[in-house]
């Protein structure tokens, strides 16, 4: 009955009940910062019944980490809106951060009665209910997130630390490893279970278990939060969140990107490389119609953006709509003639339609726009040993057996194949045999078997 009674009895706040809002102390601010928060300042004093108002301005102390000035500020809002769950979600985690345990717990119960399926407000709550010391209410908690959220290893962490707290050490443990099934990086649940384990004797493990903390003493598994996503952005802006995107895209997270570039939109809604970002990040998951959405919103702000139309472009391939495709990377190579992708791709497509030589000189284009672009000069090599110039191909191949990596197996491959279409046995042998032995050292097992059936066929001794 605990948290419907906390909604009920916040709806009836009355004018007395909400707290007045203090003045901030600004000095230690530098002067930018200073005045943004002025700003907001006087915004919530010309607007004293605005809960969005004075939220606004305890995200933007919170994001400056001015945290008993946010947690005023949220603390105000909590009491004019009893029905918007980010202010009391707000007011724990600065509560929580602040050390202030009870507190924080009472706010993230009233958040968790407005959104029961928040998992970060969930989670939170979990941690403030361990802090009070209330491990069994903390311990049903991480149960029934578990339950809801098995893929979530804060649950499991989070249920970990309830029993270890409650004197169980063998569940603590299971919970533990469970965490660390899920992400294999948790340097906490590592640290966690490394002195669970060494005091239940088990010395070897425990080791095992600290030496991977100490390898991973600052990695934590990702968890969606768009509400404090809203609050960090206020103190990075649209560039940093941006840079934020790229890194997550590139570490595997889609959805984190995904996040992170539509809150660099919200904060400028002109950044066109927002939107080239997310066309590029939902044709990834197949989100077509989101696709359309920002290529067209990109469009209107400005027509023409390079990596808007290359990234719809690639988009419109993997749909298989090759006419369209095309049209997009031409209309790349208008504006931007060096571009040296746009050249690749739209050879690919103009392969496929069996312009080969057309193709061919897109090949070469992005080839010599871009140097170090191997993919482009192995395409150009194919394109070549089609059209019957394998001593042509040879030379392209050449030029991109190193740096060595994943793809080098399959371009020293191409480069044997070209030497048998040339009529060179013996450099074809020579260059295959060193192509099988890439791939078989990089373990790519369906390559060696390809490049096995043309040794053998060109080891078969003529009559």
């Amino acid at each position: 009955m605990l948290l419907p009674m906390l909604v009920a009895a916040t709806a009836l706040a009355t004018a007395a009940d909400v707290p007045s809002l203090p003045s901030f102390p600004l000095d230690q601010l530098s002067p930018a910062v200073r005045d943004r928060v002025a700003a907001a300042e006087r915004r919530a004093k010309e607007e004293p019944r605005s809960a969005a108002a004075l939220g606004g301005l305890g995200m933007l102390l919170h994001a400056y980490d001015q945290l008993s000035s946010a947690a005023a500020a949220y603390d105000r809002a909590r009491a004019l809106d009893p029905t918007a769950f980010e202010w009391p979600y707000l007011a724990g985690a600065v509560r929580l951060r602040m050390g202030q345990a009870a507190e924080a717990a009472a706010a993230l119960k009233e958040a968790v009665a407005r959104q029961p399926g928040s998992l970060p407000a969930r989670t939170r709550l979990g941690e403030a209910l361990l802090a009070t010391g209330d491990a069994k209410q903390a311990r049903d908690l991480y149960r029934a997130l578990v339950a809801g959220h098995p893929e979530a290893p804060q649950a499991h962490y989070g249920l970990g630390r309830a029993a270890a707290a409650l004197g169980d050490a063998t569940a603590a443990v299971e919970s533990d490893r469970a965490a660390i099934r899920v992400f294999s990086a948790y340097g906490a649940a590592h640290y966690a279970l490394g002195l669970l384990l060494r005091d239940l004797g088990r010395r070897d493990e425990a080791q095992e278990e600290l030496r991977l903390y100490q390898q991973h003493v600052l990695d934590a598994p990702p968890l969606e939060d768009p509400v404090m996503d809203r609050v960090l952005a206020l103190a990075q802006g649209a560039d940093e969140a941006l840079a934020e995107g790229v890194r997550l895209a590139q570490a595997g997270d889609t959805t984190g990107a995904i996040r992170l570039n539509e809150l660099a939109l919200e904060l400028d809604p002109a950044r066109t490389r927002a939107h080239a970002n997310l066309i590029a990040l939902y044709a990834g998951t197949g989100r077509w119609e989101k696709v359309e959405e920002h290529y067209r919103a990109a469009a209107a702000v400005a027509s023409g953006q390079t990596e808007v139309e290359y990234n719809y472009g690639l988009a419109l391939q993997q749909q298989g709509r090759a006419s369209e495709a095309t049209e997009a990377f031409r209309r790349v190579l208008v504006t931007s003639p060096l571009h040296a992708p746009a050249h690749n791709q739209l050879g690919l497509l103009l392969e496929a339609e069996g312009k080969v030589e057309e193709a061919a000189e897109q090949y070469r284009q992005a080839a010599a726009d871009q140097a170090a672009y191997r993919a482009a000069r192995f395409n150009l090599g194919r394109a070549l040993v089609r059209l019957g110039r394998p001593l042509e191909a040879i030379a392209q191949f050449e030029q991109i057996l190193d740096p060595e990596d994943e793809e080098t197996p399959r371009y020293a491959y191409a480069l044997g194949a070209a030497w048998a279409r040339a009529g060179d046995r013996g450099k074809a042998i020579a260059r295959l045999e060193d192509a099988r032995r890439r791939a078989a050292a990089r373990g790519q097992s369906d390559l060696v078997a390809s490049i096995d059936r043309d040794l053998d066929r060109l080891l078969v001794k003529s009559p």
